[in-house]
């Protein structure tokens, strides 16, 4: 017989979480016709993996709401969005999103050790693979900087609100870590 541990728990906890997440936000506006950005550009929603369309309401395998038209209000010069209110977040190129959106945890104003991520335009200033906080000791790994104070995407929990930092999953801090070179528009709204 397997023992549940405490993790195991936990695990699936945030597993739940992050699939009511997902729903929470695909449902917000499934279309397969393009939404407009801020420039008044239609932005497609990502292909599905090999490269076609995904039928409308199917979620591909690496998590990526492939049908999902987020009404994108990001400057079209941006290579990363995050949309704090959905908590999800972007890479696009000339206002086309090119991956996601995918769910993070943005730091909020709340909990004491929580710091609300800063709002704005800005750039990645760099990037460390296997960083580790100075201010508390826990890893950050494919750690991206654009914002004053050591604000960065790296992966992190998705549940738990984030000193500042965006966290993301595993899978999505890399994507962000090889597609984010260091002079990279970041915006955060």
């Amino acid at each position: 017989m397997t023992r549940v541990t405490k993790r195991d728990r936990l695990l699936w906890c945030a597993g739940i979480a992050v699939l009511t997440a997902l729903t929470a936000w695909t449902v917000v506006r499934v279309s397969t016709e393009p939404a407009p950005n801020a420039s008044g550009a239609a932005i497609a929603p990502a292909a599905a993996p090999g490269g076609g369309a995904a039928a409308p309401g199917r979620v591909s395998p690496s998590q990526e709401p492939v049908s999902a038209v987020v009404l994108n209000k990001c400057p079209v010069s941006a290579t990363a969005c995050v949309d704090e209110g959905l908590r999800i977040s972007w890479l696009q190129k000339d206002g086309k999103i090119t991956y996601g959106p995918v769910p993070v945890m943005p730091g909020t104003d709340g909990p004491d050790d929580s710091v609300a991520t800063p709002k704005g335009v800005f750039h990645v200033a760099w990037k460390d693979a296997h960083h580790v906080s100075n201010e508390f000791p826990e890893a950050m790994p494919n750690a991206v900087f654009f914002a004053p104070g050591g604000i960065a995407f790296h992966e992190g929990s998705l549940i738990a609100a984030s000193h500042g930092c965006v966290h993301l999953s595993p899978e999505a801090a890399g994507r962000y870590f090889d597609a984010l070179p260091v002079g990279a528009e970041v915006a955060v709204f």
